[in-house]
């Protein structure tokens, strides 16, 4: 039979390792002698034959897959690593129909943040400095006004630090995780307040949690 593609790039999907991730079809199912989803071209995750209603998972992924039969939707479970990858789903008739290709990364969840500040004693301002895994990124803030800073790694890791509310938040995510650490913008008043009474020493150093 011929090979009718009706798709020509693949839909990027993340997906957390430990976690599922669904895969739907992407185009209308034509009527069709069996069902194939597959991974990086060849390799078979399942087959579906609707004549007897009968699905067989490959055995490398039995206990692992869930298939609709209604959506012809595949669930991926328990993601790991080596399931990064392509996958295809191909109907067989007159004609093989691809009817879904996605491209499937696998991330480990990030790393929580670590947000720690410094006080200069001369001008109350106060140096901020958000760190995750290798990445970093450091911040100004004077009179409660914090500069907002962002940095991406060629992996899509993303550590930024930012102002909403009254809150400086450290964040560290990337497209399937995220994790944060909080100051208070009271609490970097208070040091500026215990500042002005000559509490403190020369800087104010420490970890917020």
């Amino acid at each position: 039979a011929t090979e009718k593609v009706l798709l020509n790039v693949f839909f990027d999907v993340f997906g957390l390792v430990g976690n599922s991730v669904q895969m739907d079809t992407q185009h209308p199912v034509p009527e069709f002698d069996d069902l194939s989803w597959l991974f990086n071209r060849t390799n078979t995750v399942l087959k579906y034959y609707p004549e007897f209603k009968k699905t067989k998972p490959s055995t490398a992924y039995e206990g692992r897959v869930e298939f609709n039969e209604e959506t012809y939707s595949l669930t991926l479970k328990n993601l790991q690593k080596t399931d990064s990858g392509l996958y295809e789903a191909k109907t067989a008739g007159d004609v093989v129909t691809v009817v879904a290709e996605y491209r499937l990364s696998v991330l480990d969840a990030v790393e929580a943040p670590v947000l720690t500040h410094q006080l200069n004693r001369d001008t109350c301002n106060i140096t901020l400095a958000c760190r995750g895994h290798d990445l970093s990124v450091n911040s100004s803030c004077y009179n409660e006004t914090c500069e907002k800073e962002e940095v991406t790694s060629p992996e899509g890791i993303t550590l930024s630090l930012s102002v909403s509310g009254s809150s400086i938040i450290c964040n560290h995510s990337n497209p399937v995780n995220w994790k944060t650490d909080v100051l208070e913008m009271r609490e970097l008043k208070r040091l500026c307040a215990d500042e002005g009474e000559g509490v403190n020493t020369d800087t104010d150093e420490k970890t917020l949690w």
